[in-house]
């Protein structure tokens, strides 16, 4: 049944919203014409006799729809049927929410492009085609099995591969990466936003929009600087806090090439040039050490800014370089191998050496010599890379005057500020590099763990609890032997050449689940072509998609309020998503697939119902420590987990690196996945100012190709998802290009106009938007939609897979293009 289906029975029609709106004044037309205040005759009276509704359960559900903002709402059940969601009051009014997208999960439950039980691609057609036939649930764990089994015994275990996204933001998909662990598989991570992720990973112990304060300590800062987000759509569910800063007096300051919706609401609106972001950041660094703004204690005391780099190797200095063995540490809980301890070695002002339980204060400034070592402490290190950054060179780069550079630096530096990154900068292919330089900023200015300073603050969680979560109980069950991991940007040079590095690798089979990369991937085409190489490609969801499309097995999922999870998004509170109505059709959940494959397989440890596997979950002392055990989530089905005052990066909360500080210089840069790389491991130790790869200022291409296309969030759709709600299409019902309208006029093109964008990758159609709030050569559309929803080609086909390699990351605004009418 579907919610938007016609039938021949009015009552049971499907009204859209201008189809209800002449309904509804045709009924107060028949009232006119009826005559108000007549007398209605006996039988209409008993006609229109009340009747009792349905009973109605609520439940608890949690949206999960990849924005971050995990809202918690209200489920309505009648008669074995969602009817609607709403809002559901939370303690903290800031997170009473729920959006336009939230309310309309009950047409994606009944909605026709659901799945509604295993296909299979028949046999001779093409991918692509939609030639299907039904399977059994049986048959087509057999087939996969089978085809799997014979892989394994020709080619190893490396020939069967996983690929997945962000996905639903709960921890029932993990139970795939169980499964691969225990067959030895590939893993092909898609790299979405993963340059920021991972450098803010190595540098913070937490990934960029995963570090920080509780959200609400953001009402205790005086500056926040938005940077590469336009929070009041990417990041709803921080905006409510962000509002209540501003009425609490809070500057704001956004740093964006256009005059978004958060820049209209700025104090101080930066348009920097697109893709530059380092230089800045590089700058305000500088201008804050050279007047002498830095936070020394905060730099000895929770930083590697004493730390002392040898200058002949670029490593560290540690005892082991005075003849001290280095000793066997406690065991990796993730990799089961012995960690090594070499204590560091730091100078004090007197020059006194030792290492950071006998040196009470070491000094951060200074080069020395030691026992013939010639070292220089990391801060020094960060001040020669950021010489040459005056703010007179940085503005002829990002297009920011050299007074706006010092008035940012000095702001910063007096705190206390929030840094409110998004993930703007790491969809360029310099995004990594960027991340570098911005969160070297908060460091130095010591603008971190203390009231109104930190970085992000919209998820919390991972360093609150859930990193203490079972997630070695999870992955590697007795028996796991691990696979190789790499990236999807690889795949087609991987399928072209047959192998990775040196290594020949073949690929057979490809399971994709909680992602569709087919619309969000960039370089559409080259992803097409590698996936026609691959025998069998089997596909997880729970729509028909453009991913579904390709694939040769597709399994069907439930929707999100059809099955129980735990949920992990936005990290402030264990969240427990309660299954409102039975799976419909033939789906069954992410636990129960992977335990019919693992069945399959043979595999021990895959017998798990969602209870066994959420109990695995929540095994361990952290959780406990929290009052999480399954029992009680079920209960409670929201526990608080993250304090209102909790601080990341000092004494209480202090950053979990391998140091245990936060960490600006890099020691031992290797590639991401290295399959033999050869990396400039100096240059990549400390900031530093890198171009995009394609869309920079002075690529020749830009003849042919003289504009920049970026793509932004929407409010009707994450992503792909909810891309074919009724209501919200009917809102925003076809995917545009917005261009500046000087750009527009010297193309001939007017509002309204279909507009054709390309470049030698491939070309899309759409419909043109004349915006001024666009910067000059500049044009953005709306990541993403599926492809028969664009009038002709797909935006991905415009973007490319070239990436850098020591974080590879999907980069779709590196991106040059032209347009012209279509």
């Amino acid at each position: 049944m579907s919610l938007n289906t016609s039938t021949e029975t009015a009552s049971q029609a499907s009204f859209g919203r201008r189809t209800f709106l002449k309904g509804s004044a045709a009924a107060l037309g028949l009232v006119a014409l009826s005559g108000a205040g007549c007398a209605p005759k006996p039988e209409l009276e008993e006609a229109v006799q009340p009747v009792e509704p349905p009973d109605e359960r609520i439940f608890q559900g949690i949206c999960r729809g990849n924005c971050g903002g995990g809202c918690c709402m209200n489920v309505h059940v009648r008669e074995g049927k969602v009817v609607k969601t709403s809002v559901k009051p939370q303690e903290n009014p800031l997170d009473t929410r729920i959006c336009q997208r939230g309310l309309t999960q009950a047409q994606r439950i009944y909605a026709p492009e659901r799945i509604e039980y295993p296909m299979r691609r028949v046999e001779g057609t093409a991918r692509g085609e939609e030639a299907w036939e039904r399977l059994t649930w049986d048959e087509a764990i057999e087939y996969i099995c089978t085809k799997w089994k014979g892989y394994l015994a020709e080619y190893g275990p490396a020939s069967i591969g996983q690929t997945f996204g962000a996905g639903t933001y709960a921890y029932n998909y993990f139970v795939y990466s169980r499964l691969f662990n225990l067959l030895g598989g590939t893993t092909y991570q898609q790299g979405y936003d993963m340059g920021a992720l991972e450098q803010g990973w190595r540098m913070y112990g937490m990934a960029t929009y995963l570090i920080g304060n509780h959200p609400r300590d953001v009402l205790d800062s005086k500056y926040i600087f938005t940077w590469g987000a336009n929070t009041t759509i990417s990041q709803m569910a921080r905006w409510p806090y962000l509002l209540e800063a501003f009425k609490n007096g809070a500057k704001h300051i956004v740093i964006d090439p256009n005059y978004t919706d958060a820049a209209a609401k700025a104090d101080l609106w930066v348009p920097i040039k697109q893709g530059t972001d380092g230089a800045l950041a590089m700058s305000m660094v500088k201008v804050v050490i050279d007047e002498g703004l830095q936070d020394d204690e905060a730099l000895m005391k929770y930083t590697v800014a004493p730390y002392l780099v040898k200058r002949d190797t670029n490593k560290f200095l540690r005892m082991s370089d005075f003849g001290t063995e280095p000793q066997e540490g406690p065991l990796n809980p993730m990799t089961g191998q012995p960690t090594v301890i070499d204590p560091i070695v730091v100078v004090d002002e007197t020059g006194k050496q030792g290492t950071l339980e006998e040196i009470a204060s070491p000094a951060i400034r200074g080069s020395f010599t030691l026992d013939g070592h010639e070292v220089t402490t990391a801060f020094d290190m960060l001040v020669e890379r950021i010489a040459e950054w005056t703010p007179e060179k940085a503005a002829e780069t990002c297009d920011v005057p050299a007074d706006t550079i010092r008035e940012l630096a000095r702001m910063y530096a007096e705190g206390p500020t929030n840094l409110n990154v998004g993930f703007g900068n790491d969809h360029w292919g310099n995004g990594a590099s960027i991340t570098h330089c911005q969160m070297t900023l908060p460091l130095v200015t010591g603008q971190f763990g203390k009231p109104g300073a930190g970085v992000g603050g919209a998820q919390g969680g991972s360093s609150s609890g859930w990193a203490a979560a079972n997630m070695a109980g999870l992955l590697y069950p007795e028996g796991a032997i691990g696979g190789l991991s790499t990236t999807l940007l690889y795949l087609p040079q991987i399928m072209e050449t047959g192998t990775y590095g040196d290594m020949p690798f073949p690929v057979k089979s490809l399971f994709c689940y909680c992602s569709n990369p087919l619309a969000c991937h960039t370089d559409r085409n080259a992803l097409i072509k590698a996936l026609d190489k691959v025998e069998l490609f089997v596909f997880v969801d729970t729509i028909m998609n453009d991913t579904a499309r390709y694939a040769d097995i597709i399994l069907p999922a439930p929707h999100w309020f059809e099955y129980e999870t735990i949920s992990t998004t936005p990290g402030m509170t264990c969240d427990f998503n309660e299954r409102a109505i039975e799976p419909q059709f033939e789906c069954k959940d992410d636990v129960e697939i992977a335990r019919l494959l693992g069945i399959g397989m043979g595999l021990k440890g895959m017998d798990l119902t969602t209870d066994d596997y959420h109990n695995i979950l929540l095994d361990s002392d952290g959780a406990r420590a929290l009052g999480l055990d399954l029992d009680t989530v079920k209960d409670k089905k929201r526990i608080q987990v993250l304090p209102e005052t909790y601080l990341y990066g000092r004494d209480e909360n202090p950053f979990v690196t391998s140091s245990g500080r936060a960490e600006f210089f890099l020691e031992d840069v290797k590639p991401r996945y290295d399959y033999g790389q050869q990396l400039d491991t100096v240059l990549l130790s400390l900031p530093f100012y890198e171009e995009p790869i394609e869309a920079y200022e002075s690529n020749p291409l830009r003849e042919t190709y003289p504009l920049t296309i970026l793509t932004h969030r929407d409010k009707f759709k994450v992503h792909s998802t909810f891309a074919l709600s009724p209501i919200l299409t009917e809102l925003q019902p076809e995917p545009t290009v917005e261009i500046n309208p000087d750009d527009a006029q010297e193309r001939n093109i007017v509002e309204g106009d279909y507009a054709r964008v390309f470049n030698d990758r491939g070309s899309v159609v759409m419909k043109a938007h004349l915006d001024p709030s666009m910067r000059p050569g500049l044009v953005w559309t709306e990541h993403t939609w599926l492809q028969e929803q664009y009038k002709e080609g797909h935006y991905s086909e415009l973007t490319s897979i070239a990436t850098r390699d020591y974080y590879p990351t999907n980069h779709p605004f590196d991106t040059l293009c032209q347009i012209e009418k279509a």
